[in-house]
């Protein structure tokens, strides 16, 4: 569009994550639902069959659409009764059987948090990766994704008391491994597992760099479960008030 006064030329998809896109509208408006509707997302190979569009297509706009998820998520923090653990994404090895995991080169180790209401019962979740496991990564992402004065209840592992002292209290139940831990924190976990589920059943296997795309992906929906009628509605705003972001931001890390 061009002003009529100034000759400024300008477009309607200009400042959102469809500025430049030559890809139609109505493709793109394909994705959005899938994303919005899906508890398990759609694979980028799925989505360019569905609109015909090559795979590397699909898969930009996709991780385009899920890094305006992922500025969504960064405008709320949790707050109150804060259940937090951490996790491993990543294919099974041989000889790392269950929490020895966590010394694979190959697993991405991410942090979980998930607020409670007064009856015990999910809220809001947040997931992040992180460098490594240990009690200044974890403050990191409680200080970011937790806000301070929050309790924490957490299990035994003495890196959460260093987590704690960035300005909250906290509740330290010891658990055993496995099943135990489960039965002691069964909402946490079943997040958890959800995540497992999208990210292995869906697509299968998911680079280190984008990691945390996907995980906000997964948390954007799991937080507007109760709004899945308006789900579209809201992930089009989403595009709309995300800036655009291209195929070197997304592969260099540049965003």
């Amino acid at each position: 569009m061009e002003c009529c006064e100034c000759h400024r030329q300008t477009s309607v998809t200009a400042g959102t994550v469809f500025h430049g896109a030559r890809v139609p509208l109505w493709k793109w408006f394909w994705a959005i639902y899938q994303l919005a509707q899906d508890k398990k997302g759609i694979a980028a190979l799925t989505l360019a069959k569905q609109i015909g569009v090559c795979y590397g297509t699909a898969w930009l706009m996709l991780l385009k659409l899920r890094r305006a998820m992922r500025r969504r998520n960064e405008r709320y923090v949790l707050q109150g009764l804060v259940e937090v653990d951490e996790t491993y994404v990543g294919g099974q090895e041989p000889g790392h059987p269950g929490r020895p995991e966590r010394d694979s080169q190959k697993k991405v180790p991410v942090a979980v948090a998930l607020e409670l209401n007064d009856e015990g019962k999910p809220k809001r979740v947040a997931m992040a990766s992180v460098k490594r496991v240990t009690g200044h990564h974890l403050k990191r992402f409680a200080v970011e994704a937790i806000e301070k004065g929050s309790k924490l209840r957490t299990d035994g592992w003495g890196a959460y008391r260093s987590v704690a002292k960035a300005g909250y209290e906290h509740e330290a139940i010891k658990t055993g491994s496995g099943r135990e831990a489960v039965q002691t924190f069964p909402w946490i976990h079943t997040f958890i597992g959800n995540m497992k589920r999208m990210i292995l059943g869906t697509h299968h296997w998911v680079s280190h760099r984008h990691v945390d795309d996907y995980l906000a992906e997964f948390t954007y929906r799991a937080n507007r479960r109760w709004l899945e009628a308006t789900l579209f509605d809201r992930l089009i705003v989403a595009a709309l008030d995300s800036k655009a972001v291209t195929y070197k931001d997304l592969t260099t890390g540049a965003t």
